[in-house]
Formats: structure tokens, sequence, C-alpha cells
């Protein structure tokens, strides 16, 4: 049951730290089509975010939030970068640099939590693939 908490909170956590760190940048996207493009990942992550939600309720698992210090690192990044203004280039990197950030935290995770169901997995590498395309959708931008 501790590996399927860890997982699950792996999962939950990498949603949460995508809404945060799209909510930051969306205001300094001037670009329409990176816009959209955010707010249709925000959107996946926000259902998935729900999803495990309950998910988690079945299990008995308790979410737990990415902690102060994990937004604030990634609010301090993005404004950081943003100083003096940011370009729609370096918009769609930092955010493909945190989508792999994300990716490896995840795949860290599954490696380290290898006995749990396999309909686990499965959704852990869905994800993964899903944040994969995601890369693949920011890569013009750059």
């Amino acid at each position: 049951m501790e590996q399927i908490s860890c997982i699950l909170n792996g999962y939950y956590k990498n949603a949460a730290v995508g809404i945060d760190a799209i909510e930051s940048i969306l205001p300094k996207t001037e670009n329409k089509d990176l816009s959209q493009e955010l707010h249709e990942q925000m959107e996946y992550y926000k259902e998935q975010k729900s999803k495990l939600n309950e998910q988690m309720l079945k299990n008995n698992v308790t979410p737990e939030s990415q902690g102060t210090m994990a937004k604030f690192c990634t609010d301090m990044n993005i404004a950081f970068h943003s100083i003096g203004g940011i370009d729609t280039h370096e918009i769609a990197k930092l955010m493909i640099q945190g989508t792999n950030m994300g990716i490896i935290q995840m795949l860290q995770t599954m490696n380290r939590n290898t006995d749990i169901p396999d309909s686990i997995k499965r959704q852990g590498k869905e994800i993964i693939r899903r944040e994969e395309a995601y890369i693949e959708r920011l890569k013009p931008y750059l």
C-alpha cells in the first residue's frame, strides 16, 4: 500500500506542479496559439488531478501537496526568466524544461516502486506519453 501511495502522489504532484507553472506563465504569454496550447494542457492537468484525487480516496491515500518551497521555486524561476519581458521562445523552453523534469521525477518514482498493480503502471506510462506529446507540441514555439 505504501508504494501505491507513493506512486499516486507522484502522479498527483506532477499535475499540481503543471497547473501552478502554467498559471504563473499564462499572464506573460502573448502568442495566442501558445496560450491556447497552455490552456488545453492546464485543463488536462486539472482533469488528471481530479481523477487522481478520486482514485486516492478509493485507495485510502491522502494527497500530498507539492509543498510551498517547490511552488516558490517554480514561481521564482519563471519570474527570474521574465525580468525585462519574456518571449514565446523562452516560454516554450521553460515549459519544456519543466515537463522534462516532471517526466524524470515520475520515471524515478515508478522505477523505485515496482511492486504495484499493472493498471497503475499503465496509468503512469500514459501520463508520461501525454507529457512527451505535450513537449512535441511545444517544440515549434522554440
